[in-house]
Order: C-alpha cells, then structure tokens, then sequence
C-alpha cells in the first residue's frame, strides 16, 4: 500500500510541467518591445495517456513486490483430484500417473508445499527427509475431505516416523520399494580383550535388518577403554556399578579397564568415564571425557518404577538438572542426564542393581546404537498405509484455497506498459520538438 502512492509522483510531475510558450507571427516592429519573459505553466493533466501508463508501471512494480496470487476455492467440481508423487519412484508409477493426469488430476510434489506441476519432468529432486505420516496430517489443510487423492511414495520404514494421523481424505495410497533395497555396513568396529578387532556388520532389506559379529586379528594396536569409579562411602554400590561394568566387558568382550578408588589424589590424569559416588564436589583436576556424578541434597521418598520397565523405586534426589534426560521415571521426572545420577546404585533406592536391565542400560548409555537411516532399507506393511473410512465434520470451518503466482504475468504487464510508455514518451517529445 505505501508503494502505491508512488503514483503521486508522475502527477506532480504533469503538474508542475512547464510547456514553451505560443510563438505568435506579428506585423509590426513595435510589438518587439522588450516585456518579462514568462512561461506557461498549466494545472491542468496533458498527456493524460502517458500519465496514465506511468502510474500503471508504479502500481505493478509494487504489486509484484508484493508477490501476488491467485487464490481459487478446491472443490471436487472445479478439480478432478490430486496426484502426489516423488521423483524416485515417478518410474515404477507412471503409467499410472499418466493416465491419472490425461484424466484432468492436477500433479502436486510431495513436499509441505503441495507445488502444482505441469508435467512429470518438473518434480524436484527428492531431498525432503519430511515424514510421510506428517505429510500425510498437512493434506486435510490443502483440499477438502470429498476430493480424490493418489499419493505415491516409497515403502521406506525410516520415512513413517511418529504417530499415523487419522485423517478424513479419499485416499488411495501406493507404495513402491527403491532401488537400493539392499545395504551393508560395519556398525562398530572396536579392539576386544584378546587384542583382536571386533566388527559389528550390518546387512538391511525390506524384510528386516540384521548383525553380525566379526572377530579379527589386530597387531600392534592396544587401546583400550579406562573407567574409575570413585567412591568415599558407598562401598556397596561402587561394587554393584563395578560388577554391571564387568558383565559389559564380557558381552560385548571390548577392553575395558575398570578401577574404583577411594582417595581423591587417586584420580588418574585422564580417563574415559568417571563414576563420582559420593555427595562431595568433584576436583577441579578431574578430566574425563564423560563423568557422572551423584546429585547432591536429601533424598525423597518415591513410590515410581522406571521409565520403560517394571523396577520399583524407592528414593530419590531432588532435580537441578532436565537437560538431556537419559532415564525417566514414571512420571516422566529425570532420574539420569548427562551428567547426574538422581538415584543411587543401592537395593535400598530401587532395584536396579538387582535386574538384569542394569548392565543393559550401561551399554546403552556407554555404547550407545545411533540410529542411521541411510542403511535401514526395511519397508512398511502395507496394511499401515490403508486409511479407515472416517466420516469428516459436518461443518467445515475455512474451504481449502489453492494458490496460484502472478508473477509471471505481472512482469510481462510490466514490460508491454514499459513499451507502451516509451513509445508515447518519445512521439510526444518529436512531436514538442
């Protein structure tokens, strides 16, 4: 709106403009007496065509930095249907794509965009990592619930993260499985006790994926993982913490080095965890690249379990800390971040000691399986992507509105008024000349 009133500036300049005066043929030489020069000045428009246009290429200009659009109710009257597919699996679909496109269904990509395509040729390189179950949740916003819709996407598991939403659309979903549908990979590769190296191979199809352990020799090489556990009075539980830590070794048979101390000059200069169990601070000179430590305060009475299992609790410590929470009572209260134990390793606090989650946990907070998508190569049941026959609401509140840019039109508006204003300009000036 403030650029439109650019368009006061071609009428001031019509205002203001001066013209040349009449030249008059006279008879006689005394007319040639000297008078005051004056110009004719008039308030009146004149070439009101060529003000015209000028305020015309003003009021584009600012329209098309406003980016306009068309906007056009979607109705299964005045739209057929929608075809949305990605580039990757265009191939195993297009036949049927085709003919649904020779029967007046408009072409989408499969993006948070839904961007009308003329052709197939025009579908986008498929860089979206979007969830189609997200994807899935944005249409219901995009058309209404009665308009036919194929969509058409690959059978990948890494891409149906999250919940299914329960949507009310004329869905007809087709999956297909990729290309590379089979992957392999080493997992962890790790040195064991016996100075061997163990691989952890990974094998993915659309079945499922598997591992395997592979053992190999390894000269010369003998690293190994350093864990202290310091404890001043809690014996018992720096010997639970210490036992748990021995069962890791011996399953995943890596070489790890475990010692417990009990006096703080005992620290080693530098070692990989550090279990601190005790309720004093730790030393400035404490250098580890992971450690955790007890919280500090008066322990609470609790009637939980943990988060994800059926170990009772009994007591905990009050929480300072809930960033990036590893463990989780049921109540969804921290029990472990990255740095603090809210519990300690005693029957008398819960009974994780005593189960046989225990050394799995440590396992996965040590060695933690990070999630790769790029090799899960597992598909969906296709019974998932079969959508139940939900009634939709009686009453819509808003008619999905689908947009179409002007820009292309409004720039060759621009350039014809451009023409148009040139050309009047310069056979005006000819003319004045």
């Amino acid at each position: 709106m403030i650029l439109t009133a650019g368009i006061a500036v071609p009428v001031l300049i019509h205002l203001w403009h001066r013209r040349p005066g009449r030249v008059l043929k006279i008879s006689s030489v005394q007319l040639l007496a000297a008078s005051s020069v004056r110009h004719a000045r008039s308030w009146r428009l004149s070439e009101w065509w060529l003000l015209l246009l000028r305020c015309l290429l003003i009021l584009l200009l600012a329209l098309l930095l406003a980016c306009p659009v068309w906007r056009k109710p979607i109705t299964a009257r005045n739209t057929k249907g929608w075809v949305i597919t990605e580039k990757a699996v265009y191939p195993a679909f297009s036949q049927r794509i085709d003919s649904l496109m020779g029967a007046g269904f408009q072409l989408h990509t499969a993006d948070t965009s839904f961007t009308l395509l003329q052709h197939p040729s025009a579908l986008p390189p498929d860089t979206s990592a979007l969830s189609y179950w997200q994807l899935l949740q944005m249409l219901p916003q995009k058309i209404p619930a009665d308009l036919p819709v194929y969509l058409f996407t690959s059978n990948r598991l890494a891409r149906f993260e999250g919940i299914k939403p329960d949507v009310a659309l004329a869905l007809h979903w087709y999956a297909a499985t990729p290309a590379d549908s089979v992957d392999n990979w080493n997992g962890y590769t790790y040195l064991t006790n016996n100075d061997s190296l163990r691989i952890l191979k990974g094998h993915s199809t659309p079945a499922g994926t598997t591992w395997q352990i592979q053992d190999t020799l390894q000269q010369g090489d003998t690293t190994a993982l350093y864990c202290t556990i310091y404890t001043d009075k809690y014996l018992a539980d720096a010997r639970y913490l210490e036992a748990a830590l021995q069962a890791v070794q011996q399953y995943t048979r890596r070489k790890i080095k475990i010692q417990t101390i009990r006096q703080r000059d005992a620290l080693p200069a530098k070692q990989d965890w550090l279990w601190w169990l005790s309720d004093s601070s730790l030393p400035a000179n404490a250098r580890a690249a992971r450690i955790i430590r007890y919280a500090s305060g008066t322990a609470q009475p609790l009637t939980a379990w943990i988060a994800g299992s059926a170990i009772p609790l009994y007591k905990r410590l009050p929480v300072k800390d809930t960033a990036a929470v590893l463990w989780k009572d049921s109540y969804g209260a921290p029990l472990l971040t990255q740095q603090t134990l809210y519990i300690h390793l005693d029957p008398s606090w819960s009974e994780l000691v005593w189960s046989s989650e225990f050394p799995q946990r440590l396992l996965d907070l040590m060695f933690p399986a990070v999630p790769d998508k790029k090799h899960d190569r597992r598909m969906i049941d296709p019974q998932q992507l079969q959508q139940p026959s939900i009634q939709p609401a009686a009453k819509v509140a808003s008619i999905p509105q689908q947009e179409t840019s002007l820009e292309n039109i409004n720039w060759i508006l621009l350039f014809l008024i451009f023409c148009m204003e040139r050309y009047f300009s310069f056979k005006s000036n000819k003319k004045s000349v």
